[in-house]
């Protein structure tokens, strides 16, 4: 849910803000694309064509039939140019797929990206592994985030044609990879785009872990200390992975989560979308809503033109369906005008939303929030922290107004980095509860 980054970048750069957040802003932009240059071998530039075939087009996406493994067993993988906006990162990088189950409860084969730093890891101890989950926000294969790493900006004949929404955050998995972090970022949402299956995100970011650190080319230690981070739609994977982790992964051990721009009521986050310059990602919505969870009908909350805009937004990115239905509304494409009010559509959105999430984390967790966000409500958020501290997690929380929902995706990984850093230091996690 990171569609309007681009344009609030250029918008809040040039206001009057404090140097320090100006340059908090320029340093994370820069350090996917300047640092990344720094040691990259011509063998590796020149591993794979400038722009790769979509994933729909591509034998690797396959689910194999047999599906008799392990969760997190490595089915296959090959060597690929990971990118932070079409500039190779200073990474050994591989694409790997592995066994996992989906939201349904089904076996199936979901696919991650594993980078691991070329510079050796001076730090002490195992080199971190970091599973960053971007906001895949998409109901189409091309949405993947290991299509947004390789395929960067979509250069093609000279000209920006752009991927998808992830590419936006691949220069914050550069900052990763310039700590000498290990990373590993899942195509959560699995082969057939479950957007808003929690069990299924959980899964697959889970079984990544496992995978990356089983993935024996990679070489991390199964010792590593691990982390997890997100931002808005990566958010909601990356608690989801939380709170499943203790009884679907307990051989796991996690140093830290970090939950940024948080969207923990996703209905709420919708009706701010309802109307607005991106309202068209209402189709995306719906329509990950009802492959996700098809015995809530989602569908019959919309009048006969909604079901055909979701219809036609089968493989779309929030941002297709934002350029195709521009300021759609509920009130132009919902079953009544009060459709908002309903309680079905409020219960059925609930399954989606972390808010609602069964289990509970026992790594501490950071929620770090803008109090502009004008897409994910804070109070949703603080809502959700407060959940936590009654569980006994260790939470801590850090607002600011450097930017709206989208440029707070930059300005707040480097507080969400550093509170990682010093979990992987072992160092005791800062408690607001």
């Amino acid at each position: 849910m990171l569609l309007p980054l681009a344009s609030g970048l250029s918008r809040w750069v040039g206001r009057r803000t404090r140097p320090r957040l100006r340059w908090a802003v320029l340093v994370t932009v820069a350090v996917g694309l300047l640092v990344t240059l720094v040691a990259v071998t011509p063998r590796a530039a020149a591993a794979e064509p400038l722009l790769p075939p979509p994933p729909s087009q591509d034998a690797f996406y396959v689910v194999p039939s047999d599906l008799d493994a392990r969760n997190g067993a490595v089915l296959d993988s090959r060597p690929v140019l990971a990118t932070a906006l079409s500039v190779p990162m200073p990474a050994r990088s591989w694409q790997i797929k592995y066994r996992s189950v989906d939201n349904h409860g089904d076996p199936s084969a979901y696919v991650a990206t594993v980078l691991v730093p070329l510079a050796p890891w001076l730090g002490g101890g195992a080199r971190p592994l970091l599973s960053y989950q971007p906001a895949e926000d998409g109901v189409g294969l091309k949405c993947a985030p290991s299509y947004g790493l390789r395929a960067g900006l979509g250069l093609r004949a000279g000209l920006l044609t752009g991927t998808n929404n992830s590419s936006l955050e691949t220069t914050l998995i550069a900052q990763a990879v310039a700590r000498g972090w290990a990373v590993v970022v899942p195509d959560y949402e699995g082969p057939h785009s479950e957007f808003g299956g929690a069990a299924g995100y959980a899964h697959g970011v889970l079984d990544g872990i496992r995978a990356a650190t089983h993935f024996a080319p990679a070489g991390i230690s199964r010792s590593a200390p691990v982390g997890l981070m997100g931002y808005s739609g990566g958010s909601m994977a990356t608690a989801a992975a939380a709170a499943a982790q203790p009884d679907y992964a307990p051989e796991l051990t996690l140093a830290g989560v970090a939950l940024g721009g948080m969207p923990a009521d996703l209905k709420a986050t919708m009706l701010r979308f309802n109307g607005s310059a991106v309202g068209g990602s209402i189709m995306v919505i719906f329509a990950g809503l009802d492959r996700s969870y098809p015995e809530l009908d989602a569908l019959q909350y919309l009048n006969q033109a909604g079901r055909d805009a979701v219809a036609n937004s089968q493989s779309s990115c929030l941002n297709d369906a934002s350029v195709k239905y521009p300021a759609a509304s509920l009130a132009t494409y919902g079953a009544r005008p009060d459709i908002a009010d309903d309680p079905g559509l409020t219960r059925a959105f609930a399954h989606a939303s972390p808010l609602n999430y069964p289990g509970t984390a026992q790594a501490p967790v950071l929620f770090y929030h803008s109090v502009l966000d004008e897409f994910a409500p804070i109070e949703k958020m603080r809502q959700l922290a407060a959940r936590y501290c009654g569980d006994g997690v260790r939470v801590h929380q850090e607002t600011s107004a450097a930017g709206e929902h989208g440029v707070y995706a930059i300005t707040g990984s480097l507080t969400a980095m550093d509170y990682l850093r010093d979990r992987f230091r072992s160092q005791p996690a800062p408690n607001d509860c």
